[in-house]
């Protein structure tokens, strides 16, 4: 993405680690209004090259001062708490733009297949760096490379809840936060509570590639820039219910994400809340959209890395509309 003068720009070093009702915004937003967001990666920017290593998740913390920055947080006009959700609309996310690489890691503690109880040692913290070429991330392996077709994303996206601010580490279904879901990419509209005055709406932690559950503990960790539009809505005129959406113009999805619950409650929240947008915005009965739902809806799953957990339940549109 070159500099463009036609779009306002919020630089990448407007971060922020918590999703904070009592922050102080970085910028102002119209309603309707396209922006280009930079975003830094979930360390800050301090990854160079492979010697840079991280032995814990306490570690990253003390040496960074956090994980997973967000580029905000960002007030938006006319945004009303409990009345009006806030939308993202993705246009473009351009991984890598100014090192031309990302990377991923393994560290204690952190990832689907660890556990802090267990009485085995976990495998020695090590970093890869990955570089991004023309949509190819160049991964390491076997004494060459591997590509793997760029699908960048934004590992993390959210609201300021309403009362205890929370680390931009964490999810909840009332910030939505770090879920991890690849289906955060361009094309994509995202639907956010507003919980406070304004929303205080921020994004980041950008992912060149990633699988379904984040299995490692790291994604393809990178810097973007990414090119959205951010407007409101009323909660009845999004059909919002409970949870925050995603939505493209070939689906319409739901996220449960929350700290510490398992993932088969997980999926059902998703679902729960996709069945009642079904029954109050598209016509749907209660039991036609249950059934409907289980023939035909997927579900997508974010993180496995406990104790965070988080999923995307969608149906196509052609069902529903």
């Amino acid at each position: 993405m070159s500099e463009r003068t036609d779009v306002r720009r919020i630089k990448r070093d407007q971060i922020a680690f918590f999703f904070d009702a009592q922050a102080e915004p970085v910028a102002t937003v119209k309603p309707g209004e396209r922006l280009i967001l930079e975003t830094e990666d979930a360390h800050c920017g301090h990854v160079r090259d492979a010697s840079t290593v991280y032995a814990s998740l306490g570690e990253m913390f003390e040496r960074v001062g956090g994980v997973n920055p967000i580029t905000g947080p960002l007030f938006v006009e006319e945004a009303r708490a409990g009345r009006d959700v806030i939308t993202v609309q993705i246009h473009e996310v351009v991984p890598g733009p100014v090192q031309g690489q990302g990377y991923t890691l393994l560290s204690a503690g952190l990832g689907g297949l660890v556990s802090n109880y267990s009485l085995q040692q976990p495998l020695p913290p090590k970093m890869v760096i990955c570089k991004i070429h023309d949509g190819i991330v160049k991964f390491p392996a076997r004494g060459g490379y591997l590509d793997i077709p760029a699908r960048p994303f934004l590992g993390t996206i959210g609201s300021a809840p309403a009362a205890e601010r929370r680390f931009t580490f964490y999810h909840g279904p009332d910030f939505m936060g770090n879920v991890d879901l690849p289906e955060v990419r361009a094309g994509s509209t995202i639907v956010l509570p507003v919980n406070v005055d304004g929303g205080l709406v921020g994004l980041g932690d950008g992912h060149a590639a990633q699988g379904h559950g984040e299995i490692s503990g790291a994604a393809i960790e990178c810097q973007t820039d990414t090119e959205v539009t951010i407007d409101v809505m009323t909660r009845e005129e999004a059909g919002y219910v409970g949870l925050p959406q995603i939505n493209t113009d070939e689906w319409i999805g739901s996220v449960a994400g929350f700290s510490g619950v398992n993932l088969g409650d997980v999926v059902r929240a998703a679902y729960i809340d996709l069945i009642h947008r079904l029954e109050r915005q598209h016509g749907f009965t209660l039991e036609e959209a249950y059934l409907l739902t289980c023939q035909v809806a997927e579900v997508t799953i974010g993180q496995v890395v406990d104790p965070l957990y988080s999923a995307l339940v969608r149906i196509d549109r052609r069902y529903v509309e």
